[in-house]
Parts: C-alpha cells; structure tokens; sequence
C-alpha cells in the first residue's frame, strides 16, 4: 500500500469516528435530556398525584410498581416526536381524565406557568404538533351499550355499522382494552365486571392493525382495524361536523302536553355560561310557572364551570341547600405554594374527623369545605318534581352538579353510573425542566359529605335506566343523526313514562 493510499485510509478513517463520536455525543445529551424530565415526572408524581389508592382499589394495578420501567421508557425515546408519545402514555396510565399532558392555556393561566428563558406559547404549539404525529384513528368507531360493544361507523366493508365486536386480537374486548390502558381511558360496568371506553375516545397511538371477531346477523366475522395517521378529514369524519356554540348548546321545550318543561345542557362551559343562564331564567320564568315536572338533561356533559350547576339549583330551589365535603391534597412543597397558603376561608382537620374512612391519609392535608348555594330572589321555587338524566360522561363540573343533587336530595337522578371526578378543584399543572412540556393533573382526592371519594365510586343514579341495545341498533338503521328524544331514545321514553 502505498503512502499517499495509506494516509487518505486514516482520513477516512478519522472521519468516521469523529462522526461517530459526535453522533453518540448528540445522542447521549439528548438521552440525558429525556432522562432528567423522566425522573423529575415520575417523583413529582409521586410526591403530588392523590389517587394511586384509588386506581388500586378500582382498576387492581399500582401505578408507582411500573415507575422505573416508565423512566427507562421516556429516556430511550429515539426523538421528540416518541418522547411526547411515551410522556403522554405515561399520563395515561394515571387513568384519570383530568391528568394528562396540557396543551390549555386556561389550566397555565390557573397554574400560572411561566418560564423567562422560552416562549411557552411556541414550545406548546411544538409539542402539539408532535403529539398529533402520535395519534392514529381508526376506520371504525364503536359504543358500549348494555354489555356490547356496537360498531356505529365504518369505512371497512366487512365491518358493517351495527355489527358487535367480541373479540379484539384473540381477547374480550374488555381484556384488550384493560392491557392497553397507557393508551385508553377506561371505564368500568360493574354491573357485568367489564371495561369499556367513550365512544370518541378509541385513537390509537401507532399504526398497528388489530384483528376483530364481530357478530352479525347471527355470523361471526374475522376482520381486521386498519389505523390512519392524524389529519383534520380524519377528524371530521370521526366525530363527525356538529360543532358546540352558544345557540345550540342548550335546548328548552315544553313536553308531555303541556306538564312537564325539558332542559337539555350540552356542556357547563364558561364561555357559553352567561348567555345561556340568561335563557334559561326567561324560559323558567315564563313558561315553567305551571308545569309539574322539570327534566334537565346533562347526558353527554363533560364539565366545565362549577357555577353552571350551582345556577340551575339557585333558580328553582326555595331554599338553600348545604353540603360538606373533604378535599384531601399531598403534603408537599409545591401543594403549599399552590393551595395551603391560599386556604384561608377553610377549616384544616385531622383524618379522624372524616366519616366512613378507608384511606390511608397520613401524607395528606385535609380540609373541611362547604358547599352552600342560596336561591335566587327570582327563583321560581318549584315545588313539582325534578329528574336530572346521566350518563357515564357526566364528569367534573357536571359531576360536581349531580353530587351535590344526589347529597342534598334537590332531584331524582336517572339513567347510569357518572363519570365522576367532580368535587376537586381546577386541575393544576407544571412544566417538566427541560422540554418545557406542561402535564395538568387532578390536584386533590376530594370526598362527599359520608366520607365516600369521588373518583372512586362516582354518583349512582337514584333510577337505573340503560339504552336499550335493541331500541340503539334500530336508531342506527333508522337514519336519524341524533338518538337523543326519538322514539329508540329508551331513557328519555321511560322518564316521560313515569310522569303519566
């Protein structure tokens, strides 16, 4: 070999391991980096998420047994786009609807987040744009409607809308969605001991097809669920084009000829809050003078702001109405600056004094809150009989209204099991130090007046009433757009049953 070959070889050569070493350089930093938001995410969990317990007793898993396999997770992610998949997933496993990663500019302003050294607006914006490279939605959507799992959309032609899936990957459809729980929000029929999901809630996070077994027309069909990555006519085609406003959030009708007065609420949304409160009055006050019955509405109804419930009591109720709750928050530096400081209308009390606990509250504060809501002095002060209808949707701000009417006894709640989660406070959130992304959670583990938490048994309806699975499945051949007061709407028939 000559001199001239042998030295452009050793060039080359250096070259390489140069490039190497950079590249392994870049990739340990980046490691470093992840690794530094993964422990500081799973501690600060530890230190201040209230509902390890719960989960335990209700899903039958500890979330803290998987804590070292979750940091390795995060800190092997390849780039930004796995490291906010696998923080998200991490999130998920909480199984709490209100903990999660944060994109809300309302929950920051609340949390006052802020950093001097980035534009959290441009980070957020950022990791919003990586989190949708992780979603995947399906070519199916399906519902739980009396134990079954119903497919109510389809793009695959041997999947047809109205068939059951009864099996997902050679498992229950309860036991697949059980293993997958980093990836879906569950929800429990206690009633037949199986899982299920929200309907618009089965996005996938990869790409990855699932086999399906489904009963049709008395035929079991294997197919299989293709996923397609994020875009807005995914979206659309998934949830379909109703958008929520003002003007359609609420629905007022008189029914029954003439005895009874409907209030539908799709949502306690602030923003639509004001105007619709103001509709709501001038139909109270106008046309419900002389009804016997009063039915609101609140199926489907996530949440948003506490002081919607609260106005619906003020305006019909002749009294006032009282109720005493707990809200129980870990002992640690961060909940100080964010909510001991600040308890200054609150009674701080010992664990003894909750009744009918089975807690172990030793790390946390507890404080006494009471719940008083007067009447408007243009309440009508109805004396008929009031029925509330829910659903397994009705959480936070929603479920905050149905616990305070199943405590105080003001109505008759209807329909199935709640959602729950609805006596805590605002969820709060902080920003992991590097990445600058912000995770919310839910901050207190918040008890009824009996001692009973909330996320754990939600609000039993003082009237079990399903949709039936025979009336669902003939709406979906019927070719209406919306189940809600149509002849196969089985909870609203038997409400307006009960009246004659």
């Amino acid at each position: 070999m000559n001199k001239k070959l042998k030295t452009f070889l050793i060039l080359i050569l250096s070259m390489f391991v140069i490039i190497g070493g950079l590249y392994g350089y870049k990739r340990y930093k980046k490691y470093d980096t992840y690794k530094k938001d993964a422990v500081f995410l799973l501690d600060f969990l530890e230190d201040n998420y209230p509902f390890f317990e719960v989960k335990e007793k209700t899903l039958n898993y500890n979330f803290l047994d998987y804590k070292e396999e979750l940091v390795k997770k995060i800190s092997k992610s390849k780039n930004d786009t796995e490291f906010i998949k696998n923080v998200s997933l991490t999130m998920n496993l909480l199984q709490n609807n209100h903990s999660r990663v944060s994109f809300n500019s309302i929950i920051f302003n609340n949390s006052d987040l802020d950093d001097s050294d980035v534009n959290l607006k441009e980070k957020t914006e950022y990791w919003a744009d990586k989190y949708l490279k992780t979603a995947y939605i399906p070519e199916i959507k399906f519902k739980y409607v009396q134990g079954k799992y119903i497919v109510t959309k389809s793009k695959n032609k041997e999947v047809p809308v109205g068939s059951m899936i009864t099996k997902f990957n050679g498992k229950s459809v309860s036991d697949y969605l059980y293993d997958n729980k980093e990836i879906y929000y569950l929800l429990k029929d206690s009633k037949r001991d199986q899982y299920y999901i929200y309907e618009d809630f089965y996005f996938k996070r990869d790409s990855s097809p699932d086999n399906i077994e489904i009963e049709y027309n008395n035929e079991k069909i294997n197919s299989t669920i293709h996923y397609d990555p994020y875009s807005k006519e995914g979206e659309e085609w998934y949830y379909g084009n109703f958008t929520n406003s003002s003007d359609n959030n609420i629905l007022l009708d008189i029914v029954d000829e003439g005895k009874a007065a409907y209030i539908k609420i799709r949502s306690f949304d602030g923003e639509y809050m004001t105007e619709n409160e103001r509709t709501i009055q001038k139909f109270l006050l106008n046309e419900c003078v002389d009804v016997d019955n009063i039915i609101i509405d609140i199926r489907g109804n996530t949440g948003g702001n506490n002081k919607f419930g609260e106005f619906l009591i003020a305006a019909l109720s002749d009294k006032p109405l009282y109720m005493s709750t707990y809200d129980c928050f870990k002992d640690t530096k961060f909940m100080d600056e964010y909510y001991f400081s600040k308890m200054l209308n609150q009674e701080e009390i010992n664990e003894s004094q909750i009744p009918n606990n089975n807690y172990d509250l030793n790390n946390f504060r507890i404080y006494n809150k009471d719940i008083i809501i007067n009447p408007y002095g243009n309440s009508i002060k109805f004396k008929g009989n009031i029925y509330v209808l829910v659903d397994d949707m009705v959480y936070s701000a929603s479920e905050y209204f149905i616990s305070i009417v199943k405590n105080t006894k003001f109505a008759k709640i209807v329909g199935t099991t709640t959602g729950g989660d609805g006596l805590g406070r605002e969820p709060i959130a902080t920003l992991l130090p590097n990445s600058k992304i912000a995770i919310q959670f839910s901050s207190s583990l918040s008890m009824n007046s009996d001692g009973v938490v909330n996320e754990e048994v939600h609000t039993e309806p003082d009237i079990y009433i399903e949709q039936d699975l025979n009336d669902y499945l003939e709406y979906l051949n019927s070719g209406l757009d919306n189940i809600e007061r149509s002849e196969y709407d089985t909870v609203y028939n038997k409400v307006i049953d009960m009246l004659k």
